[in-house]
């Protein structure tokens, strides 16, 4: 039985994780254009600008994020999904919090009420989005730094064979 820890095992929940987390992101983007056209957010001032805008980053991300990575996962492409996965993060937890903050008090001129449908399904996705990209950036941590380490132990490799040896003469 394997142990769970290969780097082919690695690359499968770092799939995964970008999977949810991007899928996560897309029902976030969703339900902000929703909320933007059918329930006419788009006529509040400040909040509706900000519905769009949560709209287009929360899509733009989700789906950059599902663009399949391939087995050979170099480094940059590891650097360039963490990226995404923490501006995805920023997006998710910035619309949780100024939700948040507008069920207690008025945020820009605008106070929620209550938890619609549409609440609770932003707030499910927003929180699925966190801990899934979370977990994405935990697992490309390590798939970067075992990166890391190949290449030194190439480099050094590639220097043991260039530098001659002197015998004792």
């Amino acid at each position: 039985m394997r142990s769970g820890h290969g780097s082919g095992d690695r690359i499968r929940a770092l799939r995964v994780a970008r999977a949810v987390g991007a899928i996560a992101l897309l029902v976030v983007g969703g339900v902000h254009l929703e909320q933007y056209t059918v329930a006419h957010f788009s006529v509040i001032p400040t909040i509706g600008p900000l519905f769009l805008v949560n709209f287009i980053a929360a899509t733009s991300l989700g789906l950059l994020l599902l663009i399949p990575i391939r087995r050979s996962t170099r480094r940059g492409r590891v650097l360039f999904d963490s990226l995404a996965a923490l501006a995805g993060i920023g997006v998710a937890a910035g619309a949780l919090a100024a939700l948040l903050i507008s069920e207690r008090r008025s945020l820009f001129g605008f106070m929620e009420h209550g938890y619609r449908v549409e609440i609770v399904i932003a707030i499910s996705a927003e929180a699925v989005a966190i801990v899934s990209l979370g977990v994405f950036l935990a697992i490309a941590d390590r798939r970067a730094h075992e990166l890391q380490a190949m290449l030194v132990t190439r480099g050094e490799a590639a220097n043991a064979a260039c530098t001659p040896t002197t015998s004792g003469a």
